[in-house]
């Protein structure tokens, strides 16, 4: 399945200012430092140093932003990059015989690496989380951050159908299942989907519940898996369930028979075991769909909600657990709302899903409305405005000083004559 978000790309770029050039990941969805590229070959530059002169912002607000994932990167990794955008370079580090210094230099650089060809001293990057601790990490590298919510517009994009579906019409609240589990990848960040699994096996969920397992992750299977998080470590056999044979595209799509055959979903987000507001189209399929949900995510989140103007469901049910921060009780507080909600009378339950799924209707109206998507716009506006005026004023021409003694840039120029181009392109980039 092709998914272009590149076009969304394409319409926030009539927001950046002219030396701003996008950067993304492509193909959509990789995290390979050899697939960080320019959107597009920029002709508003008429000139190299210009080019050179211009700040960089890398898009890098689909996946949670993980800064130990580039550090001590693969030679072979550098080497792709290295080829892919500065195949010139290369030949002349080969000819020098100074390749494998200027690789082992770059090892450590981790996505600084990305904005090489450019000579200012900071640049951009777009996230799409709150209480962004990994950021932090990369200011050292000269990167101000551009937070916005782009899983929003990606979501409106990618279930733009149900907001005219005539098949997400909810008369009936008799329901085959009370919960529906989407629980697909379970390695990483999201250790934490096999704990929750042996919970719904244990607390007897299953025949309440819709949802499949894969037990085995990157060819990992879960009893072999090296837990970050102990705690998530099981103890019983989960073959019991039917297996998952979807794969990560599934979540760019949805399906009406789940939601007629399950009257809640539980989303299971991307971060759990975390401090950080990371919420994805996980969250917003069930919105865009008009279905009542339960959160299993990062603590805050439902206020995270709020605070874009959706409705949660606390006047009829315990959403306590969104406030637990211990994430195993967070899991076991989930677990025990579930429980309480299959053990109500039929009519109890009819009744509940009636009050849910008429605040789910609320949000659903508000998610396909002009007025989120423009808030969600406006947003970004004012978050790269913010941040590039911050990188503006901290150009002082130290990147490309420290390039030329470190990379041995000057070799082909006498220092005289970098000074001097320097001097210019300084001119071009300082307010």
């Amino acid at each position: 399945m092709f998914v272009p978000i590149d076009r969304l790309y394409d319409f926030l770029d009539q927001f950046v200012d002219n030396d701003v050039i996008i950067y993304r990941f492509y193909p959509h969805g990789s995290r390979k430092l050899s697939d960080i590229s320019m959107l597009r070959y920029y002709s508003k530059y008429q000139d190299y140093q210009s080019f050179l002169g211009s700040i960089p912002i890398l898009m890098h607000d689909q996946e949670p932003l993980n800064f130990d994932f580039y550090n001590n990167i693969d030679p072979k990794e550098i080497l792709v990059y290295m080829e892919k955008h500065r195949s010139e370079r290369l030949k002349q580090l080969q000819q020098r015989g100074t390749l494998s210094c200027a690789v082992d230099f770059l090892k450590s650089k981790n996505l600084e690496i990305f904005y090489g060809l450019h000579i200012t001293d900071c640049w951009l990057l777009c996230h799409s989380e709150k209480n962004p601790s990994e950021l932090l990490k990369y200011q050292s590298l000269g990167a101000v951050g551009v937070y916005w919510w782009s899983h929003a517009m990606i979501a409106r994009d990618w279930y733009r159908y149900a907001q005219i579906d005539q098949r997400l019409n909810y008369e009936s609240m008799n329901f085959a299942k009370d919960f529906n589990v989407y629980n697909r990848s379970w390695s990483g960040t999201r250790e934490y989907r096999v704990k929750f699994t042996e919970m719904i096996v244990k607390n007897k969920l299953l025949p309440v519940t819709s949802i499949k397992f894969s037990e085995r992750d990157h060819g990992v299977h879960y009893s072999n898996h090296i837990f970050k998080n102990p705690r998530f470590s099981v103890n019983i056999d989960l073959s019991v369930l039917e297996p998952n044979y979807f794969d990560s595209t599934a979540s760019a799509d949805y399906y009406h028979e789940d939601y007629h055959r399950s009257a809640i979903d539980v989303v299971l987000e991307t971060l759990f075991d975390d401090s950080r507001l990371h919420l994805t189209e996980k969250t917003l399929r069930p919105i865009a769909c008009g279905k009542p949900f339960i959160m299993v995510a990062t603590p805050g989140v439902l206020r995270y909600l709020q605070d874009y103007g959706f409705e949660t469901f606390g006047e009829y049910i315990d959403e306590s657990y969104d406030s637990v921060i211990d994430p195993l009780e967070r899991l076991e507080c989930i677990v025990k709302l579930m429980t309480d909600i299959s053990q109500m009378s039929k009519n109890s339950k009819n009744n509940l899903y009636k009050q849910l799924h008429n605040i789910s209707q609320r949000n659903k109206k508000w998610f396909w409305s002009d007025n989120f998507a423009r808030k969600i716009v406006d947003e970004f506006k004012e978050n790269y405005q913010h941040a590039y005026a911050i990188c503006k004023k901290s150009q002082n021409g130290k990147k490309v000083l420290r390039l030329w003694e470190e990379l041995s840039y000057g070799a082909q120029n006498s220092r005289q004559e970098m000074i001097d181009m320097i001097a210019k392109i300084k001119s071009q980039i300082m307010i």
